[in-house]
């Protein structure tokens, strides 16, 4: 995996952590990720299907965090984004959020919270950040 932006130390290692779990070993030496730290999103993260590869499946991102979270906020933030990013690599969702593990659904019509590819990166990311800070913090 490539990280591009300017992640500390902390962060990176967790990006590392949260990825071996997320991604094979193969798929993670194919993903790109920006990082990037905003200080106008109105989320705490964001992430961004960029690019895909020669079979057109998504392989280049872009993470956006909000800037004025907490380091924990961060992290878990971080950790969700990277289960959107392996739910595009994987091909169970796609970027337009109309196909979920096969399935056409209607996004608009799901609340927010009761998307299943929301409910997976909330029960996911936050274990894999409690895990991360219980055994490495």
């Amino acid at each position: 995996m490539v990280i591009q932006g300017r992640p500390s130390k902390s962060q990176l290692k967790a990006i590392e952590y949260f990825a071996q779990k997320l991604f094979s070993r193969q798929l993670c030496q194919h993903i790109y990720i920006r990082l990037s730290f905003k200080k106008t999103n109105e989320y705490w993260g964001l992430a961004i299907v960029d690019d895909y590869n020669a079979k057109g499946m998504p392989r280049y991102f872009t993470v956006e965090i909000k800037r004025d979270l907490k380091k924990n906020e961060k992290l878990m933030a971080i950790a969700h984004e990277l289960v959107h990013i392996k739910q595009y690599a994987t091909g169970e969702l796609n970027e337009e959020m109309t196909v979920w593990q096969g399935q056409s659904v209607n996004s608009d019509l799901i609340p927010y919270i009761e998307q299943p590819w929301e409910i997976e990166a909330y029960d996911v990311g936050d274990r894999l950040y409690e895990e991360y800070v219980n055994g490495n913090v």
